[in-house]
């Protein structure tokens, strides 16, 4: 039920907050960020970092709720804060910033309802960190698409060295 209404919430921000052209304008940035999260699910299937609990039906496990903010929740939140990144640098860190405090609240407010499990050696503190990298990156990507593309190939590495995946985890 609450995943019904985190999904509503956003499709009711995208209605307010976006037009068509904006989407145009972002949707290789999207695909960018869904590859990358689908990378992430593809690697670590078998080792998660991070990963979501259903507590109103076993129905609704980590694979249901991951598709539903990979292909929706998120989607929506890259196009929101690429459509509103101010122009004047000091006010850009500020937004960055104000996008990482709430992420990093949401999920932490997730994680204290046991909506959100970290594991393999992953906390709150490491999604901080993700979640600035990963608000730079998007708005790189916005900007130099190729430049974010390979630096992005580079970060992964680095996060697999940091978080390795045992190879027998691998499928």
């Amino acid at each position: 039920m609450y995943l019904l209404m985190v999904v509503m919430v956003w499709i009711l921000f995208a209605l307010i907050f976006l037009d068509k052209a904006i989407i145009q304008q972002t949707y290789q940035t999207v695909q960018y960020f869904i590859i990358f999260n689908l990378v992430y699910n593809f690697l670590y299937y078998n080792h998660t970092l991070w990963e979501y609990q259903a507590i109103t039906t076993p129905v609704l496990n980590h694979t249901f709720i991951e598709l539903s903010f990979t292909f929706i929740i998120l989607p929506i939140a890259v196009v929101v804060y690429l459509k509103y990144f101010p122009v004047s640098r000091g006010h850009q860190i500020w937004y960055l910033g104000w996008w990482v405090v709430f992420f990093t609240f949401i999920e932490f407010l997730f994680y204290r309802m046991n909506m959100f499990v970290y594991d393999n050696g992953w906390g709150v503190l490491d999604s901080l960190w993700f979640n600035v990298l990963m608000f730079f990156m998007i708005r790189l990507h916005f900007l130099k698409p190729m430049v974010a593309f390979l630096m992005s190939i580079i970060i992964t590495i680095v996060l697999i060295q940091f978080f390795p995946i045992p190879l027998d985890k691998l499928k």
